[in-house]
């Protein structure tokens, strides 16, 4: 039985339910929520840094902040089921990072959203999800929902 869980955290209604499953197994267990900082995938990220001096670090603190909205996000669904849960920040690509952290923090399982897509549309899109998967030395339970047509 794991004693702790990491559920990488991004806000969207896939994270939340991967948050609600975590509080909901494993509550009485240490939950800890990861927001990844990905400048290849964030929407907000600069295409050329540098015309600006401190251009990036000021990027990288706005992220900063807007992790922990989303970690009041995340802990509103925890308080739910009445778990307090602990919050961790990383810089890099998701799935890497995800791995990463999960060893940083000692923990023994990851809990991940992802959507239910036919196996022809995961394979040619990528998934981040998926990439955890197949690179995590510890188990990894994906959350799914249908994306329907």
């Amino acid at each position: 039985m794991p004693t702790h869980v990491l559920v990488p955290f991004d806000g969207s209604p896939l994270s939340e339910e991967a948050v609600r499953y975590a509080c909901t197994e494993f509550g009485d267990r240490t939950v800890t929520v990861l927001y990844v900082i990905d400048k290849g995938t964030d929407e907000t990220a600069a295409i050329g840094w540098g015309d600006h001096p401190g251009e990036w670090e000021e990027w990288l603190e706005d992220r900063r902040d807007h992790a922990r909205e989303l970690f009041s996000t995340a802990q509103a669904v925890a308080d739910e089921y009445d778990v307090t849960l602990q919050t961790g920040v990383a810089v890099g690509p998701v799935a890497r990072m995800t791995v990463e952290a999960a060893e940083a923090y000692g923990a023994d399982l990851v809990v991940v959203g992802t959507h239910g897509r036919p196996l022809l549309e995961e394979f040619l899109l990528g998934s981040a999800a998926e990439t955890l998967v197949r690179r995590s030395p510890i188990p990894v339970t994906t959350i799914r929902t249908r994306v329907e047509d």
